[in-house]
């Protein structure tokens, strides 16, 4: 929604008299309010302000009871800025972001002081799913295509961006959902000739048993033949698929 009469405010649960967030910094006529929601700790409001065109995205903290606001970051480009979501919280009050400034989408971590602890995952590929984070043991689990792009692959990364690893161990297009203690996860797995498998892994990839083998007679009836996958390098040595 953009509107110049476009308002953010926090009412009692109970009822009562709504306190309105200060937004009086944004001049503009048009603007967005994008993916609000709370801090884990304390009555603070987390949302995000683009202009209309989407060239820039403030992330915003404010105070619910004065309406007080104050801006923690800004991702600006030429072209297009996309929203992410909402940042994910760390038990010492920091957080991690995407941001696709590199023109690839990847992790940051942040401090609610807008300083930048550092960039966790890099390289000419996308971050595609935030499984979560292992704090007591300091990783990441997240999905991607870094190996090959039209595959989707289970990684983690530690918290300091160092020991990048590939969880999952077959080619082909991988959906994790971990426990909350992240010893397991279970796998959704499928490829060009293989209907959606599901599976119980460890959190370092290795099988623990099969859900559900979903085999599929029909498929082995019909005698069809393999696709074959290529490569083309793009004049910037992109790899393009066909």
């Amino acid at each position: 929604m953009c509107s110049s009469d476009l308002r953010l405010g926090v009412a009692p649960a109970a009822g009562g008299t709504a306190s309105w967030v200060d937004l009086s910094s944004y001049t503009s006529s048009e603007f967005l309010i994008v993916n609000v929601g709370w801090l884990p700790a304390g009555p603070q409001l987390v949302f995000q302000v683009q202009d209309r065109e989407q060239t820039w995205l403030d992330l915003i903290l404010a105070d619910a009871a004065s309406g007080r606001t104050r801006r923690v970051l800004r991702e600006t480009t030429r072209a297009w800025v996309n929203e992410n979501g909402n940042p994910v919280w760390l038990k010492d009050g920091s957080f991690l972001w995407f941001s696709e400034r590199s023109g690839f989408k990847h992790l940051y971590h942040y401090r609610t002081d807008g300083t930048q602890v550092r960039q966790i995952t890099s390289g000419r590929w996308d971050v595609r799913t935030l499984y979560g984070v292992n704090e007591a043991a300091g990783i990441v689990y997240f999905s991607s295509g870094a190996r090959r792009h039209i595959d989707t692959d289970v990684y983690r990364v530690g918290l300091d961006g160092t020991n990048l690893t590939r969880v999952s161990r077959t080619d082909g297009t991988h959906a994790a959902s971990f426990n909350p203690a992240f010893t397991r996860y279970v796998d959704r797995w499928s490829d060009v000739t293989t209907p959606a498998q599901v599976r119980l892994h460890a959190a370092d990839g290795s099988e623990l048993r099969v859900i559900h083998a979903n085999r599929v007679q029909a498929l082995e009836d019909f005698g069809l033949s393999t696709p074959e996958f290529v490569e083309i390098r793009a004049r910037d040595g992109f790899p393009l698929d066909g």
